[in-house]
């Protein structure tokens, strides 16, 4: 049947130099509105601990809510047939994020799950937590990250019938707003301590119920960018079937840290086994339904019906408990660890090379799979409207996982010291803590989905 000459959306490039056409742009602007609910629980130890293949046990601790609204601008401008440069510009109106204790949880038991294992005082004798299960965190706004990218399609339907439309796309994802910092926000106000703050010990005889304060850093800011540039590449093919278009591709996203982000990419310390980011690979699945479409006045109506699954790799991330854990006053989290390399023949580390805990945690492998649904109306050639709405849920996995040893750091043969308490030829992390990264001990996801609602408005004009 005679179609339109426009793709899928998915794989549709603006393009120029054409029939009709010498130069196009596409203009956007949308809203997108975000929940992720995700139920977090702790180890409780390795059960039976008779044998040496136990299964953690676990008990869930507070329920973590992350919600954004986000203002979606971008803009296309065709350079030549079927290639396109691209901008986006993902501007976060409110990022909120906390955490609550699960239902049925009383203070006591939550006490209970979150203790660190260390007492204040000769005479405390009550454990201290590491965070409280009632969080908030501050509502943080602004750019992460923006998008400057390139479209090619290397076949198109529209041009030639026997073959259905290839559309590439790149896109650089460099990072533009201020750097996130682990922060709390309390009755009095937003506090962002330092990593290198580490509370007092109290005076030896007292009996403190409380862990000491950080004081909040002069001039602290909340920030809202991961302070990392991504790197994004995509594949996507689909073809017209009368009133279908199905489609399919795959893409990757692999994100590498800023020089002064908190990964320690560009200065990484001996024995760090994870800097980075997870990497991410999407399989998209889909469909465009056109139930009606009028070709004199090129309107239509679409229905989008799309699945993704995405593999996440173990990696260095901003987890549920970024906030809570990074302004911590508990001391078996906070005290730095230190380089094999940078340790005096005392076993002292040099104070320059001692490495903070920030509340970044190292995650373990985890996959994604979920649906949409999207409805788009063309009233005329240049415009159109865009509803939609989507739900994903994600397997449970490891949230605090940094391994005590580095298998792939091995010491030279001259300093057999720099391995540590190590077996093998491996050497000590110095990101890793015991109190939330040993088998029992480590924290873990349940119940986690995400849902999110979006809208958007395209306008396609002909500049000449």
């Amino acid at each position: 049947m005679p179609m339109l000459a426009e793709t899928a959306r998915i794989v549709d490039v603006v393009d120029s130099f054409d029939v009709g056409s010498t130069f196009s742009v596409r203009l956007t602007a949308g809203y997108q509105f975000r929940r992720h609910d995700v139920r977090v629980a702790r180890e409780l130890g390795v059960s039976p601990p008779s044998t040496s293949l136990g299964v953690p046990q676990t008990a869930n601790v507070v329920d973590a809510t992350h919600t954004t609204h986000t203002l979606l601008v971008g803009a296309e401008v065709g350079v030549y047939h079927d290639l396109a440069l691209t901008f986006g510009l993902p501007l976060v109106l409110s990022d909120s994020r906390s955490l609550r204790p699960v239902s049925g949880l009383s203070s006591a038991n939550a006490a209970t799950l979150l203790a660190d294992g260390w007492s204040q005082g000769a005479g405390a004798g009550t454990p201290t937590s590491l965070f409280n299960p009632q969080f908030d965190s501050p509502e943080r706004s602004g750019i992460d990250q923006i998008r400057l990218g390139v479209q090619w399609s290397i076949f198109n339907q529209q041009r030639n019938r026997n073959r259905p439309t290839w559309t590439l796309s790149f896109e650089w994802r460099p990072p533009v707003g201020a750097q996130l910092r682990p922060c709390q926000q309390t009755a009095s106000g937003t506090v962002c301590p330092d990593a290198s703050n580490i509370p007092a010990i109290p005076a030896s005889g007292t009996a403190a119920p409380t862990v000491a304060s950080r004081p909040n850093a002069p001039g602290s800011n909340p920030g809202i960018s991961r302070d990392v540039h991504g790197v994004f590449f995509q594949t996507m093919v689909s073809r017209r079937l009368g009133y279908l278009e199905p489609y399919a591709g795959l893409d990757v996203l692999a994100e590498f840290p800023a020089r002064d982000s908190a990964f320690h990419y560009a200065d990484t310390p001996y024995g760090q086994l994870s800097n980075f980011p997870p990497i991410v690979g999407t399989l998209t699945m889909g469909a465009e339904i056109i139930p009606w479409e009028n070709r004199e006045t090129w309107q239509r109506m679409i229905i989008d019906l799309r699945f993704r699954g995405q593999y996440f790799s173990p990696g260095r991330d901003y987890s549920p408990l970024y906030d809570a854990l990074g302004t911590s006053s508990s001391r078996p989290l906070l005290m730095p660890g230190c380089p094999a390399n940078a340790r005096a023949p005392d076993g002292a580390c040099q104070p320059e090379r001692n490495v903070y805990f920030d509340g970044l945690t190292t995650t373990g492998s985890h996959v994604v799979l979920g649906g949409s649904a999207t409805v788009s109306v063309q009233p005329a050639k240049f415009l159109r409207f865009t509803l939609g709405g989507g739900l994903a849920w994600t397997s449970s996995y490891l949230l605090t996982n940094t391994d005590a040893c580095n298998p792939s750091q091995v010491p030279p043969a001259a300093h057999p010291e720099w391995q540590g308490g190590c077996t093998g030829s491996s050497t000590p992390d110095p990101t890793h803590r015991t109190v939330i990264d040993a088998a029992g001990n480590r924290f873990r996801t349940t119940n986690d989905l995400t849902w999110d609602f979006f809208a958007a408005i395209a306008l396609t004009p002909r500049v000449w």
